[in-house]
């Protein structure tokens, strides 16, 4: 069996001494399936989609681990990028000069509202996606998501409806981060190995309920 999985840093690893032992690779292991972890750290949620989509006849399953609902990838002739609100270029030493702008004027006008929506949006036409081509996938948060305090509003009741909490594991109200509370962590916010190992557990616990583990 081959498995993609696809997130942020959390997935990637930061902040490991081996980022191979982040909870895709102990995942993998225990399943005894071939991974292909293709998580980045600053991923914006529209690239994991991108990567999906594009790269779905390759895996037998996907594992979608998504970022904060304010990160978005765009793209120039210079490739794709990703940034959110509060991202700050003088912190990264190979920006293109021409992406300041856009960085400036996306921290400055962009509508938390419409993003969030957009999340819900790629969630649900994303599992509906997978479905379709009949793939097995789950997904689960990174952080942050659920805390939107636009979250539960009237307005996003026609969205929050659609969503499969089926393969969507900790949905509505909990992410990596709930699980991982009180393991250790480092300088920049990343749980390490123990908090991995909780994550492993409880996406594997899930295929165990959905009798995918025999």
């Amino acid at each position: 069996m081959r498995l993609l999985t696809v997130g942020d840093s959390f997935t990637w690893g930061q902040e490991l001494d081996d980022n191979t032992s982040a909870w895709p690779y102990l995942l993998s292991a225990r399943l005894e399936y071939t991974l292909d972890n293709q998580a980045k750290p600053g991923s914006g949620n529209l690239r994991m989609v991108r990567y999906a989509i594009e790269h779905i006849d390759n895996y037998d399953m996907i594992i979608i681990a998504w970022t904060h609902f304010a990160r978005n990838e765009f793209a120039d002739d210079c490739g794709f990028f990703d940034i959110w609100p509060g991202f700050n270029s003088k912190y990264f030493k190979d920006i293109i000069p021409h992406r300041v702008e856009l960085i400036e004027y996306f921290n400055k006008h962009h509508n938390d509202d419409y993003m969030y929506r957009q999340y819900l949006i790629n969630i649900i036409l994303l599992q509906k996606y997978l479905m379709l081509n009949n793939k097995r996938y789950l997904m689960l948060d990174a952080f942050g998501n659920h805390q939107y305090s636009g979250r539960n509003s009237e307005k996003n009741k026609d969205l929050l409806e659609q969503i499969d909490s089926t393969y969507f594991v900790g949905w509505p109200d909990k992410s990596m981060m709930e699980w991982t509370w009180g393991t250790e962590m480092g300088v920049g916010g990343h749980f390490l190995e123990e908090g991995h190992v909780k994550v492993a557990e409880k996406l594997f616990y899930q295929m165990e309920n959905l009798s995918w583990v025999n």
